[in-house]
């Protein structure tokens, strides 16, 4: 389930990264101002608030010494705004589009002249939405004092959120790049597009993006994209850390949620409800996560006994539910956020994507040391070659299933047995270092003329073999040529022992061979009549 639920969250991101790319282009709101000055002081308090015919007015005298150069700046999301002075609108926001009614997230910075010295100004804020509420901070400056201050205030939230980003594009490249080969869980993967989605997200809920970029409804769908993914990738990940990893409840919150998302999306597309209408149905998705988290934590601390990665996330969790209990506190006692949640969250990420990292890279090395025993039990180790474990392993792994018959048979296969001439003789002689050198030199032949079409194996002292799926006699006789030119070269050297090989082989047939092995015999025979002829040639 893992593996199908991760290709399908992925590729919901794949488009809606794809939409929020054709958001940015196509869909913008219809902005006009005076012609920009250089555009600081909060003015919450002098703005006087009325509220008429589904609209909020927000009014106030301008002051009376020279303010070109002067820009109030207030923030709006999903909001039309009208800007006048003297009754003459200055600047207005309103959405253009058919297919959604947003205007997106915005700062609206209008500019003023010396003529608007002492006069009032109003500003007009309809929502978009029933629910959308105007904020009540507006900013007075040049346009460069106003941003100053505007990322000042946020820049705490900002370098959190910005961290937990840069965390996981961290963890997801370490996952691409390092751990691609390594045959684990994807809870690290999970892990860490829920931490880009999270970054993502709180991002966009900084306020600060729609300073510099262009396309603010854009980022409207990019916040609402990640929100409503986020709690997929998270679920599965959380899932592998629980012994109850295989309740059918996890499967079905996955594809619930995915489902949710799919149906505001499709809203969306066709133009019947913007994402921020069918926000609530999201939230309930959330909810729904929340209980399970919380239900499955708790049978897990009561029933099973949890390991210790599963007490840590319980424990970060906490974490983050006071985090965000303060927050909410501080928000209601100040009216301003503190931003104890985004910390919560980032110390969320920090503390499992390192305690991850450091039990991926724990399995990486059992995996490594699990591939050098694996590799020692089918390696010869004076030559490199596949020894006689491994043969037995690929002579039993040459059947095949034919599906006309739906019998088992085995593949075409060639069966070549090769044996030293005068090794022990060597051994006697000149000592074992040169035995050695004779074997190596000899296997480094055979893998090299024999090893490009099939399989090579020392199956023991001075007895080789090799299996190639190539069955036709010219390949077969040129292969063996091959093997004679190659051992004339080594002689030219002058090694302490004449070097040669007896050689043999056969080809597998169904009609004389119950089995491989059958096979190998007749090519075993076939290399000791060789090996006779050559003593009978020495003499």
């Amino acid at each position: 389930m893992d593996k199908k639920m991760t290709r399908a969250y992925v590729i919901y991101i794949i488009i809606g990264i794809l939409y929020v790319i054709y958001a940015g282009v196509l869909f913008y709101a219809h902005t006009e101002n005076r012609t920009p000055a250089q555009a600081a002081q909060i003015w919450d308090d002098k703005m006087k608030k009325t509220e008429q015919n589904g609209s909020v007015y927000y009014s106030t005298l301008l002051p009376t010494e020279d303010i070109s150069g002067k820009v109030i700046g207030y923030n709006t999301n999903h909001m039309i705004l009208e800007v006048y002075i003297a009754d003459e609108i200055v600047y207005s926001v309103k959405s253009n589009q058919k297919w959604t009614k947003t205007t997106g997230y915005r700062w609206n910075l209008v500019a003023l002249s010396k003529y608007d010295a002492g006069k009032r100004i109003v500003f007009k804020v309809t929502p978009v939405y029933a629910k959308s509420v105007p904020t009540d901070s507006f900013y007075y400056g040049t346009g460069i004092a106003v941003e100053h201050l505007i990322i000042k205030e946020r820049l705490l939230q900002f370098l959190v959120t910005s961290t937990i980003l840069i965390i996981g594009f961290v963890l997801f490249i370490y996952v691409i790049l390092i751990e691609k080969n390594m045959n684990i869980d994807n809870s690290l993967f999970n892990f860490t597009v829920f931490a880009i989605l999270l970054g993502v997200w709180l991002l966009c809920e900084t306020q600060i993006l729609e300073l510099f970029l262009p396309c603010q409804v854009a980022l409207v769908f990019l916040d609402h994209i990640a929100l409503m993914i986020m709690p997929v990738p998270f679920l599965l990940f959380l899932r592998n850390m629980y012994k109850s990893r295989d309740n059918i409840i996890w499967s079905i919150y996955c594809y619930f949620n995915c489902v949710v998302a799919g149906i505001r999306t499709l809203l969306q597309l066709f133009g019947i409800c913007d994402l921020r209408e069918t926000l609530f149905l999201t939230h309930i998705s959330i909810g729904i996560f929340v209980i399970i988290v919380f239900g499955f934590s708790i049978y897990e601390i009561l029933v099973n006994k949890i390991d210790k990665q599963a007490k840590l996330n319980i424990f970060c969790v906490i974490v983050i539910m006071i985090s965000t209990v303060l927050e909410i506190i501080h928000y209601r006692m100040t009216g301003k956020s503190a931003h104890y949640g985004s910390i919560g969250f980032l110390f969320y990420i920090m503390v499992m994507g390192i305690f991850i990292l450091r039990s991926s890279r724990k399995m990486f090395l059992q995996a490594k040391e699990s591939e050098i025993y694996r590799r020692l039990a089918y390696t010869d180790g004076l030559t490199g070659m596949y020894n006689r474990t491994a043969f037995i392993r690929d002579t039993d792994n040459r059947f095949i299933t034919d599906e006309k018959m739906m019998q088992k048979k085995i593949m075409p296969t060639t069966l070549f047995m090769f044996d030293l001439n005068d090794l022990k003789k060597c051994n006697d002689n000149f000592g074992h270092e040169y035995g050695d050198r004779y074997i190596t030199m000899v296997s480094e032949g055979l893998k090299k003329i024999f090893g490009e079409s099939g399989s090579c194996y020392r199956m023991g002292g001075d007895e080789f073999c090799a299996i190639t799926s190539d069955t036709a006699k010219e390949n077969i006789d040129k292969m063996l040529k091959e093997l004679e030119s190659f051992l004339k070269e080594v002689n030219r050297q002058d090694f302490v022992v004449p070097v040669s090989v007896a050689a043999g082989y056969a080809v597998y047939n169904p009609d004389a061979d119950k089995s491989l092995d059958d096979t190998m015999r007749r090519a075993d025979e076939m290399m000791y009549k060789n090996k006779q002829e050559m003593k009978k040639a020495k003499v």
